[in-house]
């Protein structure tokens, strides 16, 4: 009994000395890119939001900060936003990103942690005679310092997905917890709360975490032991049957019945279903690549360069990829049968399973190295025990833990000399366009930031040039053109007419500095913004870079001098757009634009048409009561907010928001004595 008790605090005592050692492994790998910037998606989902402005504790503010996502995903992501509003109410109220991505790393530290005592209980419960606690270890550390796992940890909205991970570890451990005791009356229990639980907290984090009950599943019918006793096995098989097995019977006759609530999102993208497919079976073996070989050279925040497949011979590695992922498929299965090499089984239907969501039907864009993030468990999980179990007969303890020291050590350092490189604007935009010349948003990201630094340049607007050569579909690049061109005129000294000059003939023609020249370029720009618009494009994006040409405008940038005909030009072009996904935003940003040239009637029939078009989005109700603030005509504005609060549908946010304004307006009374 004293001998067990002493064992069993060796053991706890043990485990957290290796816990502690994963959590510090972590920090001093990441911590060079704790000073990075907000990035891309960070200014809509954080920045940008004023939801996440948590000001105090209290219940409104919080259920404000609940509520801020109305954008990424179906399910609004509540938890993250909640967490991004803590970051910034416990970091003196500022958007200091060092707070934001040391919460990352400390999230993506505890998920280690998490790993190592999930592969721990999966261990014992396969092999008992399987060292346990060292193979988790390595799994867990490698897993955590591979350098595919970056930009879910120094990328700040992507908490999104290492949080949803993190549920999903938890409450994986509690089903395992429960599967292993299901002769304890709280088995059942915690195999429930486990599944449902993760999947629920996970999935308010992010969409992926539904995908828990079926990784579950797959565990089950991998690695863990077989049940004897029927009665058990029958309430396994009706376990399975309502959180795995139903469901995803119920989602794909949904998708056959009404296959437009899929393909609908294909309308705003240069691919198919099928080239998606196809394309997706090369991207599978892209990243099994770098996660085998991470070469810094091809990591990247976007992979928009990657080539779509258009047929299954174009390219020809599209048919070899379809062909080997039926054969992976066909290997777990037949391991699976023959109940040999189950951890291989389990390795590849875990990569499979955990990207399902991110990389099959769905009308998302192509590459991203975060959604690796939960299906690389299996992978690593199953790449250490097999090597442990064929080593271990062939060479001592020390020459097999060595191996994985060297190779903990060989991906630290890449992911630390990637964190450096992450660690500011400069570096980090200039290695993107280096590492992927022929993407779009490296090419884009580059020209912004060089611009941002010395103004107006040829080699930022040449990266302009490129980019948006490189994506037919994208006004954004042609926006950042427009604007940059109209710069130069604005803030040069060039010549007015230069007789040698000949007038350009395409919109992508070179940079000659010669005032007539660049009108004669700003409209072949602007024809080309047209012809895109009227074609096809990417909803979202465009919508935001009208957006921000209009915000521009509206706050006098000199850069933006005189461009707002051309934006109101490219909102109608793209509200006729057929598909746009996004045109009640584009009449609130028409009106806004009318608004501040002056024409209020087109102004307010622009808000009133994007309100009949979507009459629950709260937010083009508060926009028309700031322009009745704007024109302090406060009854208007209050009658607004009224007639906004009786439809009964305002979140948290909406009337935050609401408030602000009735306070600006209770000011503006008490400060100037106006009203109505």
């Amino acid at each position: 009994m004293k001998a067990s008790f002493q064992s069993d605090r060796e053991n706890i005592i043990l485990c957290i000395m290796l816990s502690f050692a994963l959590m510090a492994a972590v920090f001093v790998v990441y911590l060079p890119g704790k000073d990075g910037p907000f990035l891309a998606d960070d200014f809509p989902n954080i920045l940008d939001n004023s939801g996440i402005q948590l000001h105090s504790l209290s219940l409104n503010e919080l259920s404000a900060a609940w509520s801020a996502n109305n954008s990424s995903g179906p399910l609004k992501r509540p938890v993250a936003s909640l967490s991004f509003a803590l970051n910034y109410y416990f970091s003196d109220q500022k958007f200091n990103p060092i707070p934001f991505r040391l919460t990352n790393i400390a999230i993506h530290a505890v998920n280690g942690i998490l790993l190592f005592f999930c592969v721990l209980f999966l261990i014992r419960a396969y092999d008992k005679s399987a060292p346990a606690k060292i193979i988790a270890f390595w799994s867990a550390l490698i897993w955590s310092l591979h350098p595919l796992q970056l930009t879910s940890v120094l990328y700040v909205v992507q908490r999104m997905n290492s949080l949803a991970c993190l549920f999903m570890l938890v409450g994986f451990l509690v089903f395992l917890k429960g599967r292993m005791s299901l002769n304890k009356p709280t088995g059942y229990i915690l195999m429930w709360g486990g599944a449902i639980g993760g999947t629920i907290l996970g999935g308010l984090c992010k969409e992926n975490a539904l995908l828990l009950p079926l990784l579950i599943f797959i565990s089950e019918v991998t690695l863990l032991p077989s049940i004897d006793c029927r009665k058990t096995r029958l309430r396994l098989l009706i376990y399975y049957s309502i959180i795995a097995i139903i469901p995803v019977l119920i989602l794909i006759g949904y998708y056959t019945f009404f296959p437009k609530y899929l393909l609908q999102g294909y309308t705003v993208r240069n691919f198919n279903l099928i080239e998606r497919l196809l394309t997706e079976a090369r991207v599978l073996f892209y990243y099994l690549r770098l996660l085998f070989y991470p070469d810094n050279t091809e990591l990247s925040l976007a992979h928009d360069d990657f080539l779509i497949s258009r047929g299954l011979f174009l390219p020809k590695t599209t048919f070899f990829a379809v062909v080997c992922v039926f054969f992976l498929i066909g290997v777990a299965i037949n391991s699976n049968v023959r109940k040999k090499y189950a951890f291989a089984s389990f390795s590849i239907l875990w990569f499979l399973v955990g990207h399902l969501m991110e990389s099959t039907v769905f009308p998302l864009e192509l590459v991203y190295e975060h959604r690796n993030y939960l299906p690389s468990i299996g992978v690593i999980i199953g790449f250490v025990f097999l090597s442990y179990k064929t080593l271990e007969a062939r060479a001592s303890k020390l020459m097999v833990n060595s191996f994985y020291i060297s190779i903990a050590i060989s991906v630290a350092f890449v992911t630390y000399a990637r964190a450096a490189v992450w660690s500011n604007t400069n570096s980090f935009t200039y290695f993107e366009v280096r590492n992927h010349p022929e993407s779009m948003r490296a090419n884009s990201a580059y020209a912004k930031n060089l611009e941002l630094r010395v103004g107006a340049n040829p080699e930022s607007y040449s990266h302009l040039i490129k980019a948006s050569q490189l994506d037919m579909f994208e006004v954004s690049t042609l926006i950042d053109m427009f604007i940059e061109l109209n710069s130069f005129i604005h803030s040069l000294d060039i010549p007015q007419v230069n007789e040698n000059v000949v007038l350009p003939s395409r919109y992508d023609d070179p940079l000659v500095l010669e005032k007539n020249y660049i009108e004669s370029l700003m409209q072949l720009v602007n024809d080309e913004i047209m012809r895109r618009l009227a074609d096809k494009t990417f909803s979202l994006r465009t919508m935001t870079s009208i957006r921000s040409a209009a915000n521009c405008v509206i706050d006098q940038h000199h850069m933006c001098q005189g461009i707002g005909p051309s934006v109101l030009q490219w909102i109608a072009g793209a509200i006729n757009q057929p598909g746009f996904s996004h045109v009640p935003m584009m009449y609130l940003i028409q009106a806004k634009i009318n608004f501040f040239l002056g024409n209020q009637e087109q102004a307010w029939d622009g808000l009133n048409q994007a309100i009949s078009l979507y009459p629950t989005w709260m937010y083009l109700r508060a926009e028309k009561a700031h322009l009745y603030v704007v024109l302090n005509d406060f009854e208007k504005a209050e009658q607004t907010l009224q007639e906004a609060e009786a439809l009964g549908v305002a979140t948290g946010h909406d009337l935050k928001e609401f408030q602000k304004l009735r306070d600006v307006m209770s000011s503006l009374k008490a400060g100037n004595g106006v009203g109505n």
